[in-house]
């Protein structure tokens, strides 16, 4: 297994991204998609700290990857799989309607659709290309799949399911259906080790064939010192596109932080995941007397931090006093890098 990894370069180099008052540039290239601090500051955006929360949770998009992981996922060998209820249907026609689905599918058993990005004003948009089917029945997704022909996908012993439907204006188009197998949720490596949320991070846009066992083969390529790994499901128990990881040490942990983007390429797919500290509930830090919903994940500070406990700034409020409330709460800028974008 080949693993290209830029993090396997001398503490100094690891301390020197994480802490420097240059760290943002190097943790983030092309860190100017980011807006700046005197924009975030404005009375138009009253609440910047909560905006760099968010778009820190949404910078997979736009920063380049740290390190790099190449190789070969781990084999599937399932002997009696059992199925999530809800099912990815890939490549559906463009023209198709949600009860087209329905009279399609219908056929294994009882079932409603789930259609991203469709709402109440457009109901003959047609889907993204995509749609989810939520059978009543585990057994319903048994026999869709025992209707599909497969393409096996060696060496990893996963399957490819695709079944042929018609609509209105497309016959006998091709889908693609992905069941996600309960047992791939989780994944032990050490059960008798202690799960420590202090060492656990958070791993996001993930890829669907990603299971629990790839992503910690993959986590412990990289860092080490990997124990446990889990894919975060929704009610049906169907992969949202996030997962944990737990490690059994401080030092894989923070070497796994401060990589903060993760390029995985496969001979299937190349994806760029974000890692970040796994929050918990947590009071601030400085204070102790409010909660701490933002976390600053600098390895100088890693501490929890409050917003500000008063109401939002009016215009009839005194100039100074509306900019303190826009800047965040006082102890969120006691932290070593409130003004470079280190917020979770």
């Amino acid at each position: 297994m080949g693993v290209g990894s830029r993090l396997d370069q001398d503490q100094a180099t690891l301390a020197a991204v994480t802490s420097s008052p240059a760290s943002a540039s190097k943790r983030w290239p092309g860190a100017s998609v980011w807006p700046s601090w005197d924009l975030l500051d404005s009375p138009e955006d009253p609440f910047s700290i909560e905006r760099e929360a968010r778009l820190h949770r949404q910078a997979a998009a736009v920063n380049e990857a740290t390190c790099t992981w190449s190789g070969q996922l781990p084999p599937r060998n399932y002997k009696n799989p059992v199925y999530s209820c809800k099912v990815f249907l890939g490549g559906v026609p463009w023209d198709i309607t949600e009860a087209g689905l329905i009279n399609t599918f219908r056929v294994f058993g009882s079932l409603s659709v789930e259609w991203p990005g469709k709402d109440g004003k457009h109901p003959r948009c047609p889907p993204k290309g995509y749609v989810y089917l939520v059978f009543e029945s585990e057994k319903s997704v048994r026999a869709l799949l025992q209707a599909c022909s497969q393409d096996l996908l060696s060496p990893d012993g996963l399957s490819e399911y695709y079944f042929k439907m018609s609509s209105r204006r497309m016959r006998c188009k091709e889908v693609q259906v992905i069941p996600w197998v309960l047992a791939d949720s989780n994944f032990v490596r050490s059960p008798s080790q202690r799960l420590d949320p202090s060492k656990t991070v958070f791993v996001g846009a993930l890829h669907g064939m990603l299971n629990a066992e790839a992503l910690a083969a993959i986590m412990n390529d990289l860092f080490g010192g990997v124990v446990y790994a889990g894919i975060d499901t929704d009610k049906h128990k169907y992969p949202i596109g996030s997962g944990r990881v737990t490690f059994n040490n401080q030092r894989s942990y923070l070497k796994a932080v401060s990589a903060a983007f993760v390029e995985i390429k496969t001979t299937k797919f190349t994806k760029k995941v974000q890692i970040d500290p796994y929050l918990e509930d947590s009071m601030c830090q400085v204070c102790s007397a409010q909660p701490g919903p933002f976390f600053c994940r600098d390895q100088v500070c890693f501490k929890y931090f409050c917003r500000p406990a008063s109401p939002p700034p009016t215009d009839a409020q005194p100039e100074e006093q509306r900019l303190q409330l826009e800047r965040g709460s006082r102890c969120t800028r006691t932290c070593c890098s409130y003004r470079r974008k280190f917020f979770c």
